[in-house]
């Protein structure tokens, strides 16, 4: 099989292009936000307003792409503590070795001293760089990514909920497919993780997170579709049509078929599915732009939808992966 688009690379530059397109005033409301959002003892919080791992990871994805400058040393030493605290679930390893990884490109880039763009295009084109932070990141991770494995399910998936599962679940198979991109995995492993998916797909052509779920949702679908960009598959010309079919006319997608608003985890996943398998985004840009505008707050952050419009750093890298996968 043709070796698969690197995803989280793919997302990073859809990042970037947001930047270009944001004013001046936009950046500097949403780096405002942001630098609200971190926690004082290091990482970034959720919405009670503790650091989380999960949080985190946005932050840091975002401090990196705006050029937030952070003290790489502190935010190091909320991990130390993150991992002495006890032994972290599924979600929560993937996630430190997120945060991990990308506060390795974060000290390289403030050390640098080039923007976010440049140095990206340059660490990412030779891949020297991102050679050099996969090699560390096999070293100081090891034993959560040995950890990770006990998660594996019999269908050669993973399972997010437990441990020698018989069925996978797509989000944990999402996750460790990304993940293994970025530890350059040889590609085998990744076909066996997306051949998991099979059990997955409803004969409408989505995906359900679980086996034996009714329905499918926006955001499991639009993973099953990017693990299989590559495959050529009927089935996922089904599974495009069905993302399609939850695009609202406002522009947003919405979580499901019976759910009745569209919101922005949903269309930046959708928007950014499509993008990858080929899709001509100018025919959703002015609808989905205005749609993910509607949801930026005066605080420089963006909310989820209408019913949920309360801001935080997960809702903002959403809305600024869609600006980007729309630009």
């Amino acid at each position: 099989m043709k070796k698969n688009i690197n995803c989280n690379q793919f997302i990073l530059e859809a990042l970037l292009k947001a930047t270009e397109v944001l004013s001046e005033e936009a950046l500097n409301q949403i780096k405002f936000f942001l630098v609200s959002q971190q926690y004082k003892e290091g990482g970034f919080m959720d919405r009670a307003g503790n650091a989380d791992l999960y949080y985190s990871v946005f932050g840091y994805t975002l401090a990196l792409i705006l050029d937030v400058k952070l003290d790489v040393l502190e935010e190091r030493k909320f991990l130390k503590r993150i991992k002495q605290e006890g032994k972290l679930d599924f979600v929560h390893s993937i996630c430190f070795v997120r945060c991990d990884f990308l506060l390795h490109l974060i000290d390289l880039r403030q050390k640098s001293r080039l923007s976010a763009s440049k140095f990206l295009s340059i660490s990412f084109a030779k891949d020297l760089i991102l050679g050099k932070v996969v090699k560390s990141l096999r070293i100081n991770c090891s034993a959560l990514l040995w950890e990770l494995e006990e998660y594996i399910a019999s269908d050669n998936g993973y399972n997010h909920n437990k441990k020698g599962a018989s069925k996978s679940t797509i989000y944990a198979n999402y996750l460790m497919w990304t993940l293994y991109q970025d530890l350059q995995t040889e590609q085998d492993v990744l076909d066996e993780i997306t051949d998991a998916n099979t059990s997955l797909r409803a004969e409408n052509g989505s995906f359900a997170n679980e086996e034996n779920s009714i329905d499918g949702v926006t955001s499991s679908t639009a993973a099953g579709l990017i693990m299989c960009s590559n495959s050529g598959l009927e089935e996922m010309v089904k599974t495009k049509e069905w993302l399609k079919q939850v695009l609202t006319k406002r522009g947003g997608f919405k979580a499901a078929e019976g759910v009745p608003l569209a919101d922005l985890l949903s269309t930046s996943t959708a928007l950014l599915a499509l993008q990858v398998t080929g899709e001509n985004m100018q025919d959703y840009a002015e609808n989905s732009v205005n749609f993910i505008n509607l949801h930026w707050d005066e605080s420089g952050g963006f909310f989820g939808s209408i019913a949920d419009m309360t801001c935080d750093v997960e809702y903002t890298y959403y809305a600024l992966l869609g600006l980007g996968v729309l630009s």
